[in-house]
């Protein structure tokens, strides 16, 4: 692992989709839908990454935008959660319906051990 590879940084990633995929669908690594496992995100296709972040701002900024454009239920309840995860550090995972749709958005902590940075900060 390359030194900056090290640095603490958070990848964003986002979907959109009708429904939660199948167990089948979401072991597949090459589907783009949402895997079972959290850090499994790191492995799925690139287009699913939206950002890689390495002030714990504009990860929260980047977050709180993409909820706000498709809000839960509790949306207040919901960001202040994910907020407190981010200034601690920790993964940020968001996971509703909105308007018939779900919605996925998160902040994952890197560097995490079992998986290779997939796209190291400048």
């Amino acid at each position: 692992m390359r030194k900056e590879d090290r640095t603490v940084h958070w990848h964003a990633y986002a979907y959109t989709g009708g429904r939660w995929p199948k167990d089948s669908e979401a072991r597949n690594l090459q589907a783009a839908v949402p895997p079972n496992t959290v850090s499994h995100w790191f492995r799925k296709p690139q287009q699913m990454r939206a950002g890689t972040f390495t002030d714990p701002g504009d990860a929260w900024a980047w977050l709180k935008k993409e909820v706000r454009a498709a809000p839960p239920r509790d949306v207040d309840g919901k960001l202040q959660y994910l907020r407190e995860c981010v200034e601690r550090g920790a993964d940020a995972y968001a996971g509703y319906y909105s308007h018939g749709q779900l919605v996925v958005r998160c902040v994952l902590v890197c560097p995490r051990a079992g998986e290779r940075c997939p796209d190291p900060p400048q």
